[in-house]
């Protein structure tokens, strides 16, 4: 069960990284607030993977991210 759980955690930042190097190359982009969580240091980095609950300071509601 250790073993499932910490395949898991690796394969979740595996893919959070993923979507990092994607967000840098300029294939994604997040069209959140600046107050959003997401674009805080360190939280940014499960932006892409974990896509819900991001919000926007003007409308006070949800706010998919961009696809470029």
């Amino acid at each position: 069960m250790k073993r499932l759980l910490g395949w898991l955690a690796v394969l979740y930042v595996s893919a959070a990284v993923v979507g990092l190097v994607r967000e840098r190359m300029g294939l994604m982009a997040c069209g959140c607030a600046e107050d959003c969580w997401c674009k805080r240091p360190g939280l940014s980095l499960f932006r892409w993977v974990f896509p819900r609950g991001h919000k926007s300071s003007w409308t006070g509601g949800p706010k998919p991210p961009e696809v470029v």
